[in-house]
């Protein structure tokens, strides 16, 4: 085997997949530029409805009315974030039905003298009925909640200064939290997840076009038989395709790291965000990127060499998309892993690929290095990588599977 003649290959191959406009656009323009867009549009939306349904008036409906305290009622009527409707509005109807079918946002049950309850400072309770998965139900009972409670808190206040007793005696001790992880930690936690998982997904679309076009692409356009006949042996023919997929692989999941931080700070820098900055705050230093790098590698590695056994297996371009669309759930859907909460890097998961790759760069991002893990991880993953390039490489070697028809 001769790197000369591996080289040779590698420029050849590099300088056709550039000039390919349609695995350009696949391996990095649409990873890199429409996943950052995606994202800011879901979070905008997602802003711009939860304001607005914040701002919006919540329709409730208050049964038994009479039986409030005045000041609470006041209080109620008065609140122009709500719109008080009574049983009256509703006669003849049954009230939890409508509540239900959304006729509005959360009933109140006052119970018979409640208002006297209160007065003659006997226990009581108070009942609000809302649906919890309508947003704006929700948001009506949290409201309720507030005004409950600051009328609550009146009444207490009120009898304490009624028997001359300090309000001290309320809170006999505070408790102050005081979290002593860093801004960098919990915005590695934070998004931790979301960033493995699309950085493994864009590696992925990284190889998958070219390794399309270098394998069941070379089948279509009739060229295959012609590298067969230049002096190079097919390991060679191998290796050369194999580290250009690898290289547009692990330069479309760097490309893909770079626009994801950008989209972070400027999400963190938006007003619409500022009770999110701190968590969006996602800062690199040097001994992250060479570890999120350094476990890129070898998965890129793993992914180039099944795609491109993938590609050289299939018939046609056609249907080597075809099976890589179905080994993308397997091959990708593990990084999931790193958005489910309690999951942590142990030996048992540093040996499972996608996996070991994903939680690594969770904690390198968060600034929890355990080395020991890496290192188990990082060999596991070479090792596989090797393993799968050597499947590619007998793979290429047989006639019956080369030139498939």
């Amino acid at each position: 085997m001769q790197f000369r003649n591996i080289g040779t290959i590698f420029r050849k191959e590099l300088k056709d997949t550039i000039r390919d406009r349609r695995t350009m656009l696949f391996a990095f323009l649409m990873p890199i530029i429409s996943m950052p867009l995606l994202m800011m549009v879901i979070f905008k939306v997602q802003m711009a409805a939860f304001q607005k349904i914040e701002g919006a008036r919540s329709e409730i409906v208050i049964q038994n009315v009479s039986q409030l305290p005045q000041e609470l009622r006041d209080s109620l009527m008065t609140d122009t974030t709500f719109q008080v409707k009574t049983e009256a509005d509703f006669a003849g109807k049954i009230l939890m039905d409508e509540l239900k079918q959304k006729a509005f946002q959360a009933l109140v049950i006052v119970p018979d003298n409640f208002a006297k309850a209160i007065e003659m400072e006997s226990p009581t309770d108070i009942e609000i009925y809302y649906d919890r998965a309508e947003e704006m139900s929700a948001v009506a009972y949290s409201k309720l909640r507030d005004v409950m409670s600051q009328y609550r808190d009146r009444i207490i206040k009120s009898r304490v200064v009624k028997r001359q007793i300090s309000e001290d005696v309320l809170k006999p001790f505070e408790v102050q939290g005081n979290s002593v992880a860093s801004a960098k930690k919990l915005a590695g936690k934070t998004l931790g997840g979301i960033i493995p998982y699309f950085l493994i997904l864009t590696c992925f679309l990284g190889a998958m076009s070219p390794a399309i076009d270098l394998g069941a692409g070379e089948k279509e356009r009739g060229t295959i038989e012609t590298l067969m006949v230049a002096p190079a042996t097919r390991g060679e023919f191998v290796l050369g395709k194999y580290f250009v997929i690898v290289l547009t692989s692990v330069m479309a999941g760097l490309m893909s790291l770079a626009s994801m931080t950008a989209f972070f700070k400027y999400m963190a820098g938006d007003p619409a965000m500022k009770q999110m900055a701190e968590l969006l705050a996602i800062q690199f230093d040097v001994q992250t990127v060479f570890l999120i790098l350094a476990v890129v590698i070898p998965i890129a590695g793993i992914f180039a060499a099944i795609l491109l056994s993938l590609s050289i297996f299939a018939k046609s371009a056609k249907e080597a998309q075809g099976y890589v669309g179905f080994l993308n759930i397997f091959l990708v859907l593990p990084a999931f892993v790193s958005m489910v909460p309690g999951v942590e890097l142990n030996y048992q998961m540093a040996l499972i690929p996608v996996v070991n790759v994903s939680l690594i760069i969770k904690n390198a991002i968060a600034g929890t290095i355990e080395w020991n893990y890496v290192i188990t991880a990082f060999v596991s993953l070479f090792a596989l990588a090797a393993l799968a390039l050597y499947f590619a490489k007998r793979w290429f070697e047989r006639e019956e599977v080369l030139f498939r028809m």
